[in-house]
């Protein structure tokens, strides 16, 4: 399995894989979003992906997402067999 995890980092937040780093970017939503397409891209080739998305400090719990996320991710997971 392949995971995706979306961290705060010093300059804005970024996609990890493993020690692996995408570019950094300047909001938790862009890095949500291009970890999402990461995860797609693997699904279509058959593998199984996942997103971990990491609060912001110990203190903060993860925002719930709205209903067009939870639709979109919805769809990302449903597999057409």
């Amino acid at each position: 399995m392949h995971v995706f995890k979306v961290v705060k980092e010093r300059d804005g937040w970024a996609v990890r894989m493993g020690d692996a780093m995408t570019t950094p970017f300047r909001s938790r939503n862009q890095a949500i979003e291009e970890a999402n397409c990461l995860c797609e891209a693997l699904r279509r080739h058959g593998e199984i992906a996942q997103v971990v998305v990491e609060a912001h400090d110990a203190g903060e719990k993860p925002r719930p997402l709205d209903r067009a996320m939870r639709l979109r991710l919805g769809a990302l997971f449903r597999r057409d067999d």
